[in-house]
């Protein structure tokens, strides 16, 4: 039986290589997963998920402290705009670690460290000054304060990230971080994939009905009359519900694939659907729409938008040749909260959004 260390864990890329060297130095560590900064929360739910894979490959126990973003921002009010390493990164580390020292503290452990120190967007000193003082609140409790980045760690560290193909994120969890994300496409559609299958097919709907009923109070629903929407794909805002609600007193219209374009279809209802030929989306079993000028509004599916309006598509560029035909008509991107980013790639031919729903 090894000498037993809680270890407060921030992500697995970040816990891998501390971990194993925990375990070939005689250490005993126990995982305390606390990260309430993490915003959304399926990010929180990857990294989680990542960190829970890791600890009970190596029969690790791993302590979920749970999500409570609410009192973390309180915890760091008034500091949003503060820099990266800046007051607002001290106070985050101080009610992380001292949630790990009272853990400890309740749970026979006198020594705890965290993994927070082999990140290289934190800085050390910060990091031992949470410690130090979130173990000084409880008697007879030590915080390990040694830098993990040292000792050939940190190039451990990606040796293991690859061999594990973590999941493995370039900004420490928080939304004020996020803003340093300049991923490319191909990234930011990874990452986006990996966020939406973290969550529930009920947290889906929740999400897509709460999105829907905002909607339906704006006067740019109100007004409209002709609208071209999608039908929904498992990992896109579910629009189902919302049609069939309003088919009675909305003219809806549905893109269908031909070839490498995308078409108008009027929707007739549920029974006039077809699966379509190439990805099996449902779509009107009926002629094609040619005059486009009764549609006002565009309802548009993406993998991630921005506020400023700027939509990455799934890499086909489907609406980027539809919308153009649309010019007239106000176009909306709909997306889940994971899915709005600070900043989206784009390119010359990428076609902006009016308004994110």
């Amino acid at each position: 039986m090894g000498n037993k260390i809680l270890l407060h864990t921030c992500c697995a890329p970040c816990s891998g290589a501390i971990i194993e060297y925990m375990l070939k130095n005689g250490m005993e560590p126990t995982i305390y997963y606390c990260n309430p900064n993490i915003y959304p929360f399926e990010e929180y739910l990857v990294r989680k998920n990542e960190c829970t894979r890791y600890a009970q490959s190596l029969g690790l126990q791993i302590v979920d402290a749970d999500w409570n973003h609410e009192s973390w921002r309180t915890c760091v009010k008034g500091m949003e705009n503060e820099p990266e390493r800046g007051v607002r990164c001290l106070e985050c580390f101080r009610m992380r670690l001292l949630s790990a020292a009272r853990y400890a503290h309740e749970n026979g452990f006198t020594v705890f460290t965290s993994t927070l120190d082999s990140s290289r967007w934190k800085r050390h000193d910060q990091i031992v000054e949470a410690g130090q003082w979130a173990a000084a609140q409880f008697p007879g409790l030590k915080f390990d304060d040694r830098n993990w980045r040292q000792g050939g760690l940190q190039e451990r560290r990606g040796q293991i990230v690859k061999e594990q193909n973590f999941y493995n994120q370039r900004y420490c969890g928080c939304e004020f971080s996020m803003q340093i994300l300049k991923d490319d496409k191909k990234m930011t559609r990874q990452r986006i994939r990996m966020l939406i299958a973290a969550m529930t097919a009920e947290r889906k709907l929740e999400q897509s009905d709460a999105i829907w009923k905002r909607f339906e109070e704006t006067e740019l629903f109100k007004n409209a009359t002709g609208i071209l929407i999608y039908w929904s794909m498992p990992d896109e805002v579910q629009t189902p519900a919302f049609i069939d609600r309003w088919a009675g007193k909305k003219n809806f219209y549905l893109p269908s694939i031909q070839d490498d374009d995308l078409v108008v279809k009027r929707y007739t209802g549920q029974s006039g659907l077809v699966d379509g030929a190439q990805f099996g989306i449902p779509e009107p079993d009926g002629p094609r729409v040619t005059d486009l000028s009764h549609i006002g509004l565009v309802i548009v599916p993406g993998r991630a938008f921005d506020r400023e309006g700027h939509r990455l598509g799934r890499g086909r560029g489907f609406y980027d040749r539809l919308l153009p035909q649309l010019a007239h008509a106000v176009k909306a991107g709909v997306c889940f909260d994971c899915q709005i980013l600070p900043a989206v790639p784009v390119e010359d031919n990428d076609i902006k959004m009016d308004v994110i729903i």
